[in-house]
């Protein structure tokens, strides 16, 4: 009987957009920095080396995963008709990719050697986008100020389109699609609302201080898994040895961050609450407290944010009813000055506010706009500094 010879493998024709989308998942669940190049290969099917028949390097990967993002939302923004249309349009486009735009947010700045020019020009546009169609709607917006709200506007729809659960659709784009238009279009004085509440003198800084702030800087810039024991020494002047002396891990510098920003919004939380006479002077005094914490501790907001994921398994309970008790007294104060709100859409636009705050933030926003602008989301405009 004649032998018939296997005829080979084709490679697929989408190999690369496998890649792409393989590498989407897996940074989005691990981070950038987590994920090895044999990672991929064994979601895709194929070996780590056989990646790079196709991208020179994971950071070639990263580059393109990122791009796809951004021709999503791209894409998204240019069938939009006017302002509000692309703000659903973004909405949607989350809702359907629901983890593809943190990773872009977070993992953008892990392109260290620099952006693909397709990726920054594609960038330059998708800001422009939005930058014209903020100007358009909105009498006396700079661009720089569009800027800031664009960036808050897609962060704030990346973190609530991730946690929908709390409402139905289509009450739930309607929701987002009004408080996000409020906050895009409405005009906000460019002043600043009254600084950090700091004493004249501040007393040297521990050495476990120094380390922990630097471990913090060190996590916002690579993210967690992308430092080591020994980054964070050098960081700090020390050696990484040395680090040992203060923190038994690099876990439990994370651990300290965790207990030290939920007591910081916690603190603020229960002051705000002790020295309000009505709910509007309740609602001001939350948000107040969070930009101001948010500002002074960044690094700390930021990370703590970011990182989640790595809280352990026996730690996630008890962080989970923090933020938890933290949610219910802001809701509990939006609802009595919104009673129109369902438990549902005040929790959602209470997960909102936090994500809005800290890109306005990050963005070097002014405080005062800061504030007014959460508040505007929160629609008690009335309850702004």
């Amino acid at each position: 009987m004649a032998m018939h010879e296997t005829a080979p493998r084709r490679r697929p024709r989408d190999r690369k957009a496998t890649i792409v989308a393989a590498s989407a998942e897996l940074f989005a669940d691990r981070g950038y920095a987590a994920v090895r190049v044999d990672d991929i290969g064994d979601r895709v099917g194929i070996s780590g080396p056989a990646v790079y028949r196709h991208f020179p390097s994971k950071e070639a990967v990263l580059g393109a995963v990122l791009l796809d993002v951004v021709i999503t939302f791209d894409d998204a923004a240019s069938s939009a008709h006017d302002l509000r249309a692309m703000v659903s349009s973004s909405m949607h486009a989350a809702l359907d990719r629901p983890a593809a735009l943190g990773t872009y947010l977070r993992e953008r700045p892990s392109l260290r050697s620099g952006a693909a020019p397709a990726l920054e020009a594609r960038e330059r546009q998708l800001r422009r986008r939005w930058r014209d169609a903020i100007r358009a709607a909105a009498v006396g917006v700079t661009p720089a100020d569009a800027d800031q709200r664009a960036l808050a506007t897609l962060a704030t729809i990346d973190v609530v389109a991730r946690r929908r659960a709390t409402m139905p659709r289509p009450a739930f784009d309607d929701l987002m699609t009004e408080a996000l238009v409020a906050v895009l279009t409405t005009p906000v004085d460019r002043g600043r609302s009254s600084g950090p509440r700091r004493s004249g003198w501040s007393p040297p800084e521990s050495r476990a201080e120094a380390i922990l702030d630097a471990a913090l800087a060190l996590f916002r810039a690579r993210g967690y898994h992308g430092v080591g024991v020994d980054d964070i020494g050098e960081a700090a002047g020390i050696s990484g040895p040395t680090v040992y002396a203060y923190y038994g891990s690099k876990a439990e510098i994370l651990d300290e961050a965790f207990d030290r920003a939920g007591a910081r919004v916690t603190a603020g939380v229960h002051e705000a609450l002790a020295r309000a006479s009505s709910a509007e002077e309740a609602l001001a005094g939350l948000i107040a407290s969070y930009v101001d914490v948010a500002r002074d501790q960044v690094d700390l907001i930021v990370v703590t944010t970011r990182e989640g994921a790595t809280i352990p398994d026996e730690d996630r309970g008890r962080r989970s009813r923090q933020r938890r008790r933290v949610r219910d007294a802001w809701v509990g104060v939006l609802r009595e000055l919104r009673p129109e709100l369902s438990e549902g859409a005040a929790r959602t636009l209470v997960a909102g506010v936090f994500p809005l705050v800290l890109a306005l933030v990050t963005a070097d926003a002014p405080p005062g706009r800061a504030a007014t602008l959460a508040a505007i989301f929160l629609g008690v405009p009335s309850a702004s500094r």
